[in-house]
Formats: C-alpha cells, structure tokens, sequence
C-alpha cells in the first residue's frame, strides 16, 4: 500500500471557518439570479455546480468557503478579496482546493503564506467550510 502524504506542510497562519443556510443561498440565486452568481462565484464555480439537479447546497458550500477563507486571511471581503478572488476547484483525489485570483494570490505573499487549505460540507440545510492559511 502505498503512503498518502499531505501536500502542504508548514506553520499555521491564520483560520477560519464559516457556516452558511442552504435555503439563504437558494432564495438569493431565484430572487438574483445571474446577476448574484456571476457577482460571487467563478467561472469553474459556475460549471461545477450547475451539473447538480439542485446546486443550491453546492453553491452555499461556496459561499462557505469563501468567508472562511476571508476569515483565515482576517480582512474579511472587501478591499483585499473580492467574492470571485476566492474559487473552489477540485483537486486531484476529487478533495476541494482553493484557487486564488491576482488579488487572492498578493494578499497570500503578503501575510507570508505559501497555500490555502480547505475542507467543505453540507447537507440540505447547511454548508460549511474551514479554511487554513499556511505558511
């Protein structure tokens, strides 16, 4: 059998995690539309999710993530994240990494880090994500 390792190693720099209702998202998406999904989630988000009968979990999953990954940064989304800096593409093994944009990827060589890290979940009425700055 071979060994699985953890491709990232390195001190922990900032954390977050965030929790998200699956029917807030559903309602933004029939109440906004295109103009709320294309305002918040990346192209690859946008693909990925419409395959699902109903995408709505997939999406808060999403938005989860994208909070926590804000937070672990601690600025919150604003001037230094937009809502598409942060993406959620699968990796490998099928387990959710984070892409950043230009502006994601500054502010990660800014607070010394090397990778974001992140794990998501849902169910039909809630998602969250926890996400690790690492160094």
């Amino acid at each position: 059998m071979d060994a699985i390792s953890l491709p990232f190693k390195g001190p922990v720099l900032g954390i977050g995690v965030d929790i998200v209702s699956v029917s807030r998202i559903r309602e933004l998406i029939e109440r906004q539309g295109e103009r709320f999904l294309n305002r918040v989630y990346t192209k690859a988000e946008l693909e990925y999710c419409s395959k699902f009968k109903d995408p709505s979990e997939r999406f808060a999953a999403r938005f989860a993530a994208k909070e926590a990954v804000a937070k672990a940064f601690s600025t919150g989304i604003g001037e230094h994240l937009n809502w598409t800096s942060v993406g959620v593409v699968s990796g490998e093994r099928g387990q959710p990494e984070v892409e950043l944009d230009e502006k994601g990827k500054l502010l990660l060589y800014q607070v010394g880090g090397e990778h974001v890290a992140i794990s998501l979940s849902h169910t039909e009425d809630s998602a969250i994500a926890f996400a690790v700055v690492v160094g």
